[in-house]
C-alpha cells in the first residue's frame, strides 16, 4: 500500500562537507500510518544504480540526530528515537565523490516491525534525479 511512496523525489543529492563530496542522500517516508522508533526498522537496503549499498557505509538522519545505520539494529539501540510519520528519513551513504548529477535507479527495501503485526516490507524501484 505504501510502498511507492517510501522512496522520495525529494532533495536526493551528493553530500558536501569541507568542499569536499563526501556521500550523497535520499530521503524516505514511513511505511506505516503512523511514527515508530527507529528501534522498529529491521532492514533499510538500497541498491543504486545495480549495485548493492554496504550497510556500514549508511548513515541516517532525522529529527536533528545521526546515527549509524547499523547501530539501530543492535538489541541495546534506545527505543525513544522516533521516525514520526509525514518526517523524511534521509539516508547517507558514505561514498568519496558523491553520486553524479542526473537520473538514478534506485531500489529501496524497507522492512518495519509493529505491535501485534507481522513484519511489514516495502519494495520501491525509481529513477530518482539527483542533484
Amino acid at each position: 500500500m505504501y510502498d511507492s511512496h517510501i522512496l522520495t523525489e525529494h532533495d536526493c543529492r551528493s553530500m558536501w562537507e569541507h568542499g569536499k563530496k563526501y556521500g550523497y542522500c535520499v530521503n524516505l517516508t514511513i511505511n506505516y500510518y503512523r511514527g515508530l522508533p527507529l528501534s522498529c526498522v529491521e532492514e533499510i537496503a538500497l541498491e543504486v544504480d545495480g549495485e548493492k549499498v554496504d550497510p556500514e557505509k549508511m548513515i541516517l538522519r532525522t529529527r536533528g540526530k545521526e546515527f549509524p545505520y547499523t547501530d539501530i539494529l543492535k538489541d541495546d539501540f534506545p527505543t525513544d528515537f522516533y521516525w514520526i510519520f509525514g518526517d523524511y528519513l534521509r539516508v547517507i551513504v558514505l561514498k568519496d565523490g558523491g553520486i553524479e548529477q542526473g537520473r538514478h535507479h534506485v531500489k529501496l527495501t524497507l522492512k518495519t516491525r509493529r505491535s501485534y503485526t507481522p513484519t511489514m516490507v516495502g519494495v520501491c524501484e525509481k529513477d530518482l534525479t539527483f542533484a
